[in-house]
């Protein structure tokens, strides 16, 4: 109560002072990508620049291979939407780029818990997957707020759906927020989102023909073309059989992470909890994927501000923050791996007596987290 009451007086009397921190490791990560030598600057982002180059000269998105194991793993529709950034100055791309990040992190603390935004937008600055974000140039956080708004903001929006359908579109992973949207009780939302990302599909078909066909006939299936998926950066259940070496992994590993998303999905069935479904599912789509990279691993973090056990939160920040992947202990290098696993089997769906409130929050007090939207 005593950090609840700090908390309070410190809003009241200097409301932006507790933005200083996640503003200063924001612009600290920020100036450290974008000063890093120019062919390891925003590698990502000059993908898919690249790609872009070898179609305007007549090629294919997929002929381009940046530095022999880069290439453009996104659907024709993505390349559709990077047109007009593309066409700014490479170095005025990337100061916008790098600041479109930070803003996307503050946008996602601010939509998850208003009231606890500057923590959360602290946490996600110093976390693994938004640093990676800053890194790489990368597109999953801008993804994540498009996920975030239509799932939250737009809950009560005869539009939900639209910003899911957009976002697994440009990327497939958010597919897996479709059933999501159904599940909750959002059935118009999930045709909503399954009719938008049919209509961006088709409408890259129309302008991009040869890559639509080549894109949904092969490159989606050449999983080893994503990179090096047997890397530690890779925390999906997948990649994790893989760096065991596991016999018949590929059955074994469709089996158990197709076992797991199923599982996660079937306890968010009716759930009125948006947030919490938002990670659970977020959770079991990391684990379903065959290609699960540090900078898709948002939705764990954000799991430490759900209305947890504060040893729990502690956990999940610590895992997160943390450069776990580093260690040579199996079990802490793939702990992120096994976060997932637990928040999508384990994550609480209703209020418990060992459940403490973030500070600010509304529930500090009386409404119930499930309550919460």
């Amino acid at each position: 109560m005593a950090l609840n009451s700090l908390y309070s007086r410190t809003v009241t009397r200097l409301p932006g002072l507790l933005w200083t921190p996640a503003l200063l490791v924001a612009a600290t990560t920020g100036a450290i990508a974008l000063h890093r030598p120019e062919e390891l600057r925003l590698t990502d982002l000059q993908v898919y620049l690249g790609a872009l180059d070898t179609l305007r000269d007549g090629g294919s998105l997929y002929d381009y291979i940046r530095n022999g194991n880069a290439p453009f793993t996104y659907p024709p529709f993505a390349a559709l939407l990077l047109l007009i950034p593309a066409l700014l100055p490479p170095p005025l791309l990337y100061l916008t780029w790098t600041l479109a990040t930070a803003a996307a992190a503050i946008a996602l603390a601010h939509l998850f818990r208003r009231e606890a935004a500057p923590w959360i937008a602290l946490a996600l600055m110093l976390s693994a997957p938004v640093s990676s974000n800053f890194r790489y140039g990368q597109i999953s956080l801008l993804l994540a707020v498009l996920v975030t708004v239509d799932a939250l903001a737009l809950r009560h929006s005869r539009h939900q759906g639209v910003l899911i359908g957009l976002a697994a579109a440009i990327k497939l992973t958010p597919l897996i927020f479709i059933p999501m949207l159904w599940l909750t009780g959002r059935r118009r939302a999930a045709a909503v989102a399954t009719a938008t990302f049919a209509a961006c599909t088709t409408f890259a078909a129309v302008l991009l023909p040869q890559d639509s066909l080549r894109y949904w006939t092969s490159e989606v299936h050449d999983v080893p073309r994503l990179g090096f998926i047997t890397s530690v950066g890779n925390q999906s259940l997948n990649g994790a059989l893989l760096r065991l070496d596991v016999p018949h992994r590929p059955l074994l590993a469709t089996l158990l992470a197709g076992a797991i998303a199923a599982l996660a999905l079937w306890r968010i069935t009716g759930l009125r909890d948006p947030r919490t479904a938002l990670v659970i599912t977020g959770a079991a789509g990391l684990v379903l994927s065959p290609v699960s990279w540090t900078h898709h691993q948002i939705w764990l973090v954000l799991a430490a501000f759900l209305p947890l056990s504060r040893p729990t939160r502690a956990a999940i920040l610590t895992v997160m923050l943390a450069p776990v992947t580093a260690l040579t202990w199996t079990p802490l290098r793939e702990s992120r791996l096994l976060l997932a696993i637990a928040l999508a089997l384990f994550l609480p769906t209703r209020p418990t007596q060992t459940q403490h409130p973030l500070p600010g929050t509304p529930y500090a007090s009386s409404t119930p987290p499930s309550a919460a939207t």
